[in-house]
């Protein structure tokens, strides 16, 4: 009866006697250069499921990307507009706004199941692009557990909070399989072929001199995984399939290694693959076309209305014009980036495509003629002014024709903890702009972005030396940068944090007291000075640097950690109160609740400390150091056969997860189960990787076997 109900809905939707809807499966491969796919000439790629769908379908061989980050990207592929129009200029700081209709929006309407599963932070719910989707998968914290079964820190190098495409696949496909009688429309966001650039088994091995491409076959293999089910399950002739990406890669063309900051075809020039159903395809199309088509063309090809607002165009006369006579460049195409002034305080781009000419305006604006030079390596600004003049006054009259005053809402305070991520990566700390609002004018302020190419470029470096340990090499080219930009607290920040890697904490300590302020973007590296120095002994000193910066920036983590070291050191009343003024400012943190809940322990407090695990079981129920701590909480009260039930369920969950196995084979020993202990303490040996927590176990066993 349900299934003949959504049979009666459909037809109603589409009409009797009619073919049903095609479904639309959306792939949007981030940092994605078009000239790193086998189907686009790189004859190194290893990409056969692209190659096949660009070989069967139509491949636009230039296409471009309204903007080279992921956020600003990404909604104008959704929403068919200009970021001048949806508003979201830059990651992190801009919210699609809920005025801004998405495609999702638009299937919806049309009766269509709408499902997504993204793998990167800047398409987190948080920032708008969720909308219109009925199921949005954007949980990046499966993955991230350490050897100890604890949730992982994120590596100091990677950009954002990630997953594989692969874990993207296994988040989406239950949800496919469910969509029997309505069609769909699918978003697969695969993050992979974004930097630190860490390809899986096996391309990490096959492409051991370049893991960028290996990262790229590791996409393309993930889509293929989702093209044999849409063919196992009858659905692939009738699915509309895209592939295409938010932005290039630098590779250090233009001196630009990554992207985010340039506006050279490097880092906009994106693959653009349409597989349809009903077309014989096979056919390469040079006209060139944007990003912004896409949501157009799509209702265009599904036979829907094309609102009015979009700003892109259907590119479905170029998809069935039986050969191309000429090659017609005559429609203007529009990118930018405004990174350089709203994350870093330098001068902002624009670039403007119009005929065989690109301009990008800018403190120091450039002009190529891509037919003569694609690799943008000759600037004509200076030969050819009037054209120059010409194209300026175009991209003018560009904007003014295309702004939308109401884009400004799209202008985003982000929450503390995104805060807090990006100030850890140094996104913060580089004199943004604080006004991100965006006027439609071409501005010539600001030092000029391809002559401070080679300070970010040092800032992913710096990264990368921390990330790998290397903290000599990450001290000089902390100190490097410093030289340019002496206040610039990421730079303090990663300064102090090679200098505790090295040892060198006296050093460590005195960066931290010649800051002048104390921010978001380095109090966690500067907190590490202070755990360092009482880890070594150092007690006193510790917790005075510590107090000094929770009284200069409190926030949930700053306190976590002046709370762990006050617990540590027995100050009672101390820990009490910088818990009290921590959970005023952020009710719900959990870090500082679990250390509250563990105090309460220690202190014989059990009833309270019961309620306050109760209250993060509700919120966290699969976290395990919330699960482990309720385990010992169990213990304490004398509740061992509970505890032991517990942690048995966390191990089958947590196999490797050191922690778990010491509280168990402690629990066993204390209980005079001497035999299931030793078992419970070689399950451990086998499992765990940390030999400094296996030595603890085994601690356990010998005390209770001299006590017996």
């Amino acid at each position: 009866m349900h299934r003949l109900l959504l049979l009666c809905l459909c037809l109603a939707l589409f009409g009797c006697g009619r073919e049903p809807p095609w479904n639309v499966v959306l792939f949007t491969f981030d940092t994605t250069r078009a000239d790193f796919l086998g189907c686009y000439g790189k004859t190194s790629a290893r990409t056969p499921h692209l190659d096949r769908l660009a070989a069967e379908g139509f491949l636009f061989e230039h296409a471009y990307a309204s903007n080279p980050v992921t956020q600003a990207s990404h909604s104008t592929i959704l929403t068919g507009v200009y970021p001048m129009v949806h508003g979201v200029r830059d990651n992190t700081f801009f919210h699609l706004p809920d005025e801004r209709q998405t495609l999702a929006e638009m299937l919806a309407a049309a009766g269509y199941a709408t499902g997504a599963a993204v793998g990167g932070f800047p398409l987190t719910r948080e920032f708008g692009t969720a909308q219109g989707f009925n199921f949005y998968d954007d949980d990046l914290t499966a993955s991230r557990s350490d050897f100890r079964g604890r949730p992982a820190a994120r590596r100091f190098a990677t950009w954002y909070d990630e997953r594989p495409a692969g874990h993207v696949n296994d988040a989406i496909l239950p949800w496919l399989r469910e969509q029997r009688n309505r069609p769909f429309f699918v978003w697969l966001h695969y993050w992979d072929p974004h930097e630190p650039h860490i390809a899986p088994a096996p391309y990490g091995h096959l492409f051991a001199h370049d893991p960028y491409q290996g990262e790229i076959a590791y996409a393309d293999e993930s889509l293929g995984a989702i093209l044999r089910h849409l063919e196992s399950s009858g659905e692939r002739e009738r699915t509309l399939i895209i592939m295409t990406s938010d932005h290039g890669e630098g590779r250090s063309e233009h001196r630009e290694q990554t992207h985010a900051f340039l506006a050279y075809d490097t880092t906009i020039h994106v693959p653009l693959i349409l597989w349809l159903p009903d077309r014989k395809g096979g056919r390469r199309i040079a006209e060139r076309v944007g990003t912004v088509d896409i949501v157009p063309t799509v209702l265009d090809l599904l036979g829907l209305e094309v609102p009015e607002e979009l700003q892109g165009r259907s590119l479905v006369p170029l998809i069935d014009r039986e050969e191309e006579k000429e090659v017609r460049d005559r429609r203007p195409y529009y990118s930018e980036s405004l990174s350089p002034r709203l994350s870093h305080g330098f001068g902002e781009l624009r670039a403007f495509f119009l005929g065989p000419w690109k301009y990008i305006h800018g403190p120091r604006p450039e002009l190529f003629h891509l037919g003569d030079d694609p690799r943008e390596l000759n600037d004509l600004a200076a030969e050819r002014p009037e054209e120059l003049r010409r194209m300026e006054a175009a991209l003018q009259r560009f904007l003014d024709e295309h702004a939308n005053p109401e884009a400004a809402q799209a202008v985003y305070e982000a929450s503390d903890e995104t805060r807090r991520r990006l100030a850890a990566l140094g996104y913060l700390s580089a004199g943004g702009d604080e006004d991100r609002a965006v006027a439609e004018e071409l501005r010539a302020d600001g030092e000029v972005p391809q002559d401070r190419v080679g300070d970010i470029n040092l800032q992913g470096r710096l990264r990368r030396e921390l990330g790998r340990g290397g903290f000599r090499q990450a001290e000089r080219t902390a100190r490097r940068l410093l030289e340019h930009s002496p206040g610039n607290a990421f730079y303090q920040a990663s300064l102090a944090a090679a200098l505790v890697g090295a040892g060198e904490l006296d050093e460590a300590e005195r960066v931290v007291a010649a800051s002048e302020k104390i921010s978001e973007a380095n109090v966690g590296p500067f907190l590490g000075v202070a755990w360092a120095l009482f880890d070594a002994g150092e007690q006193q000193r510790g917790v005075a640097l510590a107090r000094r910066l929770v009284d200069e920036a409190t926030n949930g983590d700053s306190a976590t950690v002046l709370a762990r070291m006050l617990r540590a050191s027995g100050d009672g009343e101390g820990f009490e109160e910088v818990v009290a003024r921590a959970l005023e400012l952020e009710p719900e943190h959990r870090e500082v609740r679990i250390e509250l809940a563990r105090f309460l322990v220690d202190e014989g407090r059990l009833e309270p400390a019961e309620e306050e695990l109760q209250r993060l079981l509700a919120t966290y129920p699969v976290d395990f150091e919330v699960q482990l701590d309720y385990a010992r909480l169990l213990r304490a009260q004398g509740r061992q056969e509970q505890a032991l039930t517990r942690l048995e369920r966390l191990l089958r969950l947590a196999p490797g997860a050191c922690e778990g196995h010491l509280e168990r084979v402690t629990l066993l020993a204390a209980s005079s189960q001497q035999q299931a202990a030793a078992a419970a303490a070689a399950e451990m040996r086998a499992s765990c990787r940390d030999r400094a927590v296996v030595a603890r176990a085994d601690e356990a066993l010998e005390r209770t076997d001299h006590g017996s």
